[in-house]
């Protein structure tokens, strides 16, 4: 008896998924009351740009609440849908394969603050260095300019200098997850009491982060000096 009440409690939602489109295998309901809709594998071979259509098809099939969220899950991934107006909108998505990257990690106008460790060699005075950067991205997001600060001990000193500057960089992003930049460095700095100007060309490549990015910089400049920067850059205002 118990099997058959099963079968009858099952019966119309296995129609129902039968009836769903072929990018999906099935439906079901969680302990939060949540729909949940198992994708096949040809629906993440498609676009995100080609999914809402199949999304309002499947709502529609199963006659989903347009005041209620439903989710579109498959093996290590999963979108959260809602339908708005009778129309359908994506309200997040998740997936165990990709790092957790924020597309919007650099804005217009977007204040920063940069924190890097830097070693220099060639030239005449080998380094190590903490750097500092405070500034702002400009023309949107297409360039940023900084003020820069270097705190560093020369090779062959017991004492710290110091040394201020300003950086100017193109950002070219290769994806919503990173890019690359090139630009200039200018520098004053104190050797040993003596005060002198140095300019460098700068490029490197930027990991977008939620709040900021993960930065690689390669300085050179002249008499075969170059300089390896890590760092994190976080964006102080959205």
């Amino acid at each position: 008896m118990r099997l058959v009440l099963a079968a009858l409690l099952l019966a119309p939602a296995l129609c129902r998924a039968g009836d769903l489109p072929p990018q999906f295998e099935n439906s079901s309901v969680n302990a939060s009351g949540t729909t949940v809709i198992r994708a096949a594998k040809a629906y993440t071979g498609i676009p995100p740009a080609g999914r809402p259509g199949l999304v309002a098809q499947a709502a529609s099939t199963l006659a989903l609440p347009s005041d209620k969220p439903f989710s579109v899950e498959w093996p290590g991934g999963g979108e959260l849908w809602a339908m708005k107006e009778g129309q359908p909108a994506r309200l997040d998505s998740w997936s165990d394969r990709s790092l957790p990257l924020n597309p919007k990690s650099s804005n217009k106008g977007r204040w920063f603050g940069t924190f890097g460790l830097q070693r220099m060699g060639g030239g005449d005075y080998p380094a190590s260095s903490m750097n500092l950067r405070a500034g702002s991205t400009l023309f949107q997001n297409h360039y940023d300019l900084a003020w820069t600060y270097d705190y560093y001990k020369p090779a062959e000193s017991l004492t710290y200098r110091a040394s201020m500057g300003l950086m100017g960089r193109k950002l070219m992003p290769l994806s919503p997850h990173g890019g690359w930049n090139v630009g200039a460095q200018l520098s004053l700095l104190n050797n040993y009491g003596e005060r002198s100007g140095a300019l460098g060309l700068v490029t490197g490549l930027n990991i977008y982060l939620p709040r900021g990015s993960f930065d690689i910089t390669l300085l050179l400049q002249d008499e075969g000096a170059y300089g390896l920067l890590a760092g994190y850059t976080l964006h102080l205002t959205r």
